[in-house]
């Protein structure tokens, strides 16, 4: 259902404001709205700030935090150690910080030292420092690359003059050279080597061999390398503390929330408005009685100018589904509530699709396991639960079907792969009556709000119609024998249809000027009966969906008894089934769930349902880590 909502209009003494926030906080029932003139509680950039530094401290200790096991531990904070920060926890920020720092500093200069000893690399083996590189009275050095295919050119170019070459190694441009020439020479053999492609390189003047100065470069990488070491063991000894700066990031997340509230300054007083859900009324005035004796408070329902948010309240099998109808729109007030509808249809269409006993036990085992080892929380506990309930129903049509991991066994209702023209019969017969509830809850959102003859006229008399269709031309245009049941009411079936179509004609142009204008609009209407139709073909993806389910079992059973037979023969058998089974549970998940959520987008919602609403998001503790904050008398009160 959807939860009224009350307007809460509130004043208190501005000495009270601090109190009150962290009373309503606490009790996470009052949503605050934006106020003309309004401005937040006080500034929140101290507190984004230190957010901001203690998110990027977690991603940088991610890596060296020690694997999670398959059962994760709880987080429980005392109420007093919430609400205060922990000197430690800043202090690990600006360690973290400073490791972080000191790392990239030295990762760039062993960057830089890189650079520098790869410079001298090609001269290593050169046994002359670099100093005596200079020019002397009768001769002048070179240093240079040229390619390797002018190698021998250069030599003997050099060479011819009365100089000296050797080789040293190689660089990014070719084979390093080093060689002296006569001065007088020198123009001539230079002008030669350009030609060939060689270029001459300037090495720095130092009283160095380039092998010391190699090694030099190398060893300082090297320090630098154990000190990098150093501060990852550091990072690493920090990673394991990493509990005190999550439950800092929720600490810092919580004070900015309260800090942002809406408010509006008066002389001497706070005003605040907002939205408060009516069976939180008493909660909400507590919080308040909790922090200050004296303050007005007004409560009212909304006005029609106004947009409150949304809430709704369901039993604990239909609220793991409320994540199906969010992903899609909340619905806004005037609409009615379709969780309890559309979990129903959801969980049993689900199960159509996966339709595999062994699938189902697989489900319940691994979701079971996972609630109870992970604790999840919010939307991922919902998920979980969703997939949970649905084992159930997938264990059903698997029993009905007779499919065990592929094999089939004993099918009460049908066997898939054999009963094709029955399943697809009984899928569109599934969707027909899908579709007549989105029908009737169109029918009961007119009737609260009043409108008695347009459920009548506009709902109930294509809920005949169908009806009518399914029962009357259903069994006999499809010839198919396990319908033969249905034959005997054909025209029980033909009088609903008839009954149903005669009243959309007579009424569904009752908005019409003119007899004939009236009678148009109902012919127009009786139009509609293709959409139905086409809605209802839809349903046809059930029986495809269980079908590639049940082949691709049936194929991967089929290639594992293929190789059956001998030791290595059945490992490799055992590998075909895990593998096989597990690749077709996971996709037959993720496309049931993904077309099963279609079904109600398009063929459900479409026949009622607005949506548009907006989340009531109350002021209350921000937690992303922490999982419980256990109040001062002892008792533990689970924050989703």
């Amino acid at each position: 259902m959807i939860v009224p909502m009350k307007k809460a209009k509130l004043v208190v003494m501005k000495d009270d404001k601090e109190r009150l926030l962290q009373s309503l906080q606490k009790a996470g029932v009052f949503m605050p709205i934006p106020l003309p003139d309004g401005e937040p509680a006080d500034d929140a950039a101290q507190e984004e700030a230190l957010l901001q530094r203690a998110q990027k401290s977690l991603s940088l200790i991610k890596r060296f935090r020690e694997k999670e096991g398959l059962a994760r531990e709880l987080t429980i904070v005392g109420e007093d150690d919430f609400v205060n920060l922990d000197p430690r926890s800043q202090e690990m920020l600006s360690e973290i910080e400073g490791i972080d720092s000191r790392i990239a500093e030295l990762e760039a200069e062993n960057r830089a030292l890189a650079e520098q000893m790869n410079y001298f690399l090609p001269w290593r083996d050169l046994d002359i420092k670099l100093s005596d590189l200079s020019k002397t009275k009768h001769t002048i050095f070179h240093t240079g690359f040229i390619k390797a295919g002018k190698k021998e050119d250069l030599q003997l170019a050099v060479l011819e003059a009365g100089g000296e070459i050797k080789e040293l190694g190689t660089g990014p441009e070719g084979l390093a050279f080093f060689f002296v020439n006569y001065i007088q020479d020198d123009a001539s053999v230079m002008e030669k080597a350009k030609a060939m492609g060689f270029i001459e390189v300037s090495l720095p003047q130092t009283e160095r061999f380039p092998a010391e100065i190699i090694s030099e470069k190398e060893e300082m990488i090297k320090n630098n390398r154990e000190e990098i070491e150093k501060l990852r063991e550091r990072l690493a000894s920090i990673a394991k503390e990493a509990e005190k700066i999550e439950v800092l990031n929720d600490q810092l997340a919580t004070i900015g929330e309260l800090k942002k509230a809406p408010v509006k300054n008066l002389l001497e007083t706070v005003y605040l408005e907002g939205w408060v859900r009516s069976d939180q009324t008493d909660d909400f005035k507590k919080a308040i009685e909790r922090a200050t004796d004296l303050y007005d408070l007004e409560l009212t329902d909304p006005a029609p100018e106004d947009k409150p948010p949304t809430v709704t309240k369901n039993n604990k099998f239909v609220t793991p589904f409320e994540a199906i109808t969010d992903m899609f729109s909340r619905p806004s007030l005037n609409d009615i509530d379709p969780n309890p509808a559309m979990s129903f249809w959801f969980w049993i269409i689900f199960g159509m699709m996966m339709g595999d006993v062994g699938y189902g036990v697989l489900m319940f085992a691994v979701f079971f396991a996972l609630i109870k080892l992970r604790k999840p929380k919010g939307d991922g506990l919902k998920l979980y639960k969703l997939l949970l309930y649905s084992s159930i129903t997938t264990v059903f049509w698997g029993v009905m079907f007779g499919s065990y991991f592929g094999y089939t066994w004993n099918p009460i209702l049908l066997e898939p792969m054999k009963d094709l023209t029955f399943y697809l019969n009984f899928s569109l017969m599934i969707g027909a009556f899908h579709v007549i509830t989105g029908v009737i809850a169109a029918a009961y959102a007119n009737i609260k709000k009043g409108n008695w003859l347009d459920a009548l006229f506009d709902q109930f008399s294509w809920v005949l119609v169908i009806l009518g269709i399914v029962i009357w031309v259903l069994p006999g245009f499809l010839a198919d024998p396990k319908l033969a049941f249905l034959l005997r009411y054909k025209t029980v079936g033909m009088a609903l249809a008839i009954t149903g179509a005669a009243i959309i004609l007579l009424t569904a142009g009752r908005s019409k000027k003119g007899i004939f204008g009236k009678l148009f609009g109902g012919l127009l209407s009786l139009y509609n009966i293709t959409g139905y139709a086409s809605d209802i073909l839809s349903y046809s993806r059930i029986m495809a969906l269980s079908l590639s389910t049940a082949i691709i079992a049936y194929v991967m059973n089929l290639l594992a008894e293929m190789v059956m037979g001998g030791f290595f023969g059945y490992i490799i058998a055992v590998l075909i089934y895990l593998i096989g089974h597990i690749f077709n549970l996971v996709m037959g998940l993720l496309s049931a769930y993904v077309h099963d959520s279609r079904l109600q987008y398009i063929e459900f919602f479409g026949k009622f349902y607005e949506g548009g609403g907006e989340k009531f998001v109350p002021l209350s503790y921000k937690l992303k880590y922490i999982d419980r904050i256990k109040d001062q008398d002892a008792n533990q009160q689970e924050v989703y």
